[in-house]
C-alpha cells in the first residue's frame, strides 16, 4: 500500500512511511509571485529489515519528483546525517511554522533541532557557502564571464539573494539558536542584494565580507559541534521501534 496523506508526485513503496512534509522554497520564504513554484520537503522511513539488507545504501535514499509538484524526500537516516552536516535547504524542514504532514514520531527531531547544529557547521555551510558564491561571482566577472556559472547567467539576482538569505539565517542560528524560514521582513534588502549581483559583483562581493565579518564576532548560541550521540541515539531508537 502506498502512502496517500501527501501530493500524489512521490509513491512510496510498501512499508515505508512519510514521516514529515512542508512546503519550502519562495513560498516559506515569503518572497513568492504568481509563477512561482510550489517546492515541498519532507521525510520518509523504510522498515527496519529493509536497512539490515545488503540492498540499502543510506546515502541514496532519496525520491524526487518534479510533476505536478515539486517535492523532495530523504529518509530520516540520510535526512540526520544532512542536518548534522548543516545542509540549509534540508534544515529548513525542522523550522517550518507549518506542515502538511507531521508524524509524532518526527517531533522529538523538531524539539531538539537546534542541537543537532552546531557553530562550525553552520558557518561553513550557509555563511561559508554564500560568500564562496560571492568571490566566484566576482571573479567570473572580472574573466567577462556572466553570472555564478554558465547555468546561472540568467538568474544571478534570484542566487544573489538566495545566498544572501542564507547569510540572514547563519546570523539568526548563530546569535540565537532559531532560525525563521520566512525572510519577508528583509524583501527590499533581499532583492537589493540581488539586484547588486546582477550589476555590480564586486561590491556584491564587499557587502558579504562585512557580513562575514560580523558574523564571526557573534557569541552564538549554539554548540560548538552538533550533537551527533544524541542524533545517533535517536535513529537507533526509531528503527528499532519500526522493526516489525
Amino acid at each position: 500500500m502506498s502512502d496517500r496523506t501527501y501530493p500524489e508526485a512521490i509513491e512510496l513503496a510498501a512499508g515505508e512511511q512519510l514521516l514529515a512534509l512542508g512546503v519550502t522554497g519562495s513560498t516559506a520564504y515569503g518572497l513568492a509571485h504568481d509563477a512561482s513554484d510550489v517546492d515541498r520537503l519532507g521525510v520518509y522511513s523504510v522498515p527496519t529489515e529493509t536497512v539490515l539488507g545488503l540492498g540499502f545504501v543510506q546515502g541514496n535514499a532519496s525520491r524526487v519528483a518534479n510533476e505536478p509538484d515539486d517535492i523532495q524526500l530523504h529518509e530520516i537516516g540520510k535526512f540526520l546525517s544532512l542536518v548534522l552536516k548543516g545542509n540549509p535547504t534540508v534544515t529548513e524542514l525542522l523550522y517550518l511554522e507549518h506542515y502538511e504532514h507531521l508524524d509524532p514520531r518526527f517531533e522529538p527531531l523538531v524539539a531538539m533541532r537546534s542541537s543537532l547544529l552546531g557553530q562550525r557547521t553552520v558557518r561553513a555551510s550557509y555563511a561559508g557557502y554564500a560568500m564562496a558564491q560571492a568571490k566566484k561571482l566576482s571573479k567570473r566577472t572580472d574573466e567577462g564571464r556572466v553570472g555564478f556559472n554558465s547555468d546561472l547567467a540568467k538568474r544571478t539576482a534570484k542566487h544573489g539573494r538566495h545566498c544572501f538569505r542564507l547569510m540572514l539565517q547563519a546570523e539568526q542560528l548563530l546569535s540565537t539558536g532559531t532560525m525563521t524560514v520566512d525572510v519577508s521582513d528583509h524583501r527590499d534588502k533581499l532583492f537589493a542584494v540581488g539586484e547588486l549581483a546582477e550589476t555590480d559583483p564586486a561590491a556584491f562581493q564587499q557587502h558579504f565580507e562585512e557580513r562575514l565579518a560580523q558574523l564571526d564576532a557573534i557569541d552564538s548560541a549554539l554548540p560548538v559541534e552538533p550533537d551527533v550521540e544524541a542524533a545517533n541515539h535517536f535513529l537507533v531508537e526509531f528503527r528499532r521501534d519500526n522493526l516489525s
